[in-house]
């Protein structure tokens, strides 16, 4: 889950929230009908719509923990076993920054209802503060939390009070906003006499669920060219609008033996399951053909060429399935933002 940060402290915390999920969408297409154009050497471009694309339905629920308010706390992360894509995590390996952020005037289910939406603006977040990790280890204070290498005055900034709800996140990587792996409310109050909190499980915050097969196959010739364009697009799987200029990866994938059932019901592993991955880079585009493609390394298991090489058709020796999706990998949801089951004819 990646997001690029500005330097404004608002602006660092808002973007965040992505972290609600790393939860890969579900899927859906829209019949193109792959007719040539009045040009008989070219191929009428394969057009996606909203009747092409995936729906979700997403729940979070993050835990709260109560501790002493006004004073330092003991942060841990060692008994981190899962994310919220249900994938293992190896806690001294894979955590390398802890965050905190703090919003303003909101409750918490009102937290997790704009984190899954999408939806959080910056003038509800009031700050953020980060801990980088060091040396594989696995747990630290508050205290020693900044913004910027700047230290915080507990006294002041982790206050007791319902105006203020305070969430921890544990990441991979060190840049804000990206490879979210784990979160927690912190409730400071005066009636605890608790100083220390643990990284719940993320496998158990979030509840995911991709509707592939509601949506109509996108019918795309066997053999190329094999233009396609999503300029029709307005909505992704969430229902959000388009994020056009940012979607910067297109991926065509193959399973064989599979069915769209399966698909939905491993809807995070789509990639590491696929049997052959074919990517295509993006910049600000709307459209793009499928020959331009290339095998991705270390993922074909069929045959297909050796890595690199580009796509060159659906005659696929085996039965399967067939899947294409548009990602943003900047956006503050990074769910894909297309999902379609292609039918080859």
């Amino acid at each position: 889950m990646n997001i690029e940060l500005t330097s404004d402290p608002v602006a660092r915390g808002t973007s965040l929230l992505w972290l609600a999920f790393s939860c890969l969408a579900a899927l859906a297409s829209g019949c193109s009908d792959p007719s040539s154009s009045s040009d008989p050497g070219e191929r009428a471009a394969i057009e996606l719509t909203d009747a092409n694309n995936y729906t979700t339905k997403s729940e979070l629920a993050i835990p709260t923990v109560e501790v002493a308010a006004d004073t330092d706390i003991s942060i841990c992360w060692g008994d981190l076993s899962s994310d919220l894509m249900c994938h293992g995590v190896e806690p001294a390996e894979h955590i390398d920054n802890v965050g905190m952020l703090r919003f303003l005037h909101l409750s918490e289910a009102d937290v997790e209802a704009r984190l899954t939406a999408g939806e959080l603006s910056q003038s509800e977040v009031s700050g953020y503060l980060e801990y980088p990790t060091e040396d594989g280890e696995t747990c630290t204070n508050l205290s020693n939390m900044s913004f910027l290498g700047t230290p915080i005055d507990l006294d002041q900034e982790f206050v007791e009070g319902e105006e203020h709800v305070y969430m921890l996140v544990f990441t991979t990587g060190t840049s804000p906003g990206v490879g979210a792996r784990s979160m927690v409310f912190l409730e400071p109050t005066s009636d605890s006499s608790n100083h220390e909190v643990a990284a719940p499980n993320g496998c158990e915050l979030l509840d995911f669920q991709a509707d592939l097969k509601s949506a109509e196959p996108v019918r795309v010739p066997r053999t190329g060219p094999w233009p396609i364009d999503w300029r029709s697009l307005e909505r992704d799987g969430g229902g959000n609008e388009v994020p056009f200029n940012q979607i910067d990866k297109l991926l065509l994938a193959f399973y064989e033996g599979r069915d769209v059932g399966y698909l939905e019901d491993n809807i995070f592993d789509i990639e590491l399951m696929a049997t052959s991955v074919w990517e295509l880079p993006l910049d600000n585009d709307r459209k793009a053909d499928l020959s331009d493609a290339k095998l991705r390394d270390g993922v074909s298991d069929d045959g297909s060429g050796e890595p690199g090489a580009a796509f060159e058709g659906f005659d696929a020796a085996a039965e399967g399935v067939w899947l294409l999706g548009l990602f943003c990998s900047k956006c503050q949801n990074p769910a894909p933002v297309l999902l379609s089951i292609l039918q080859p004819e």
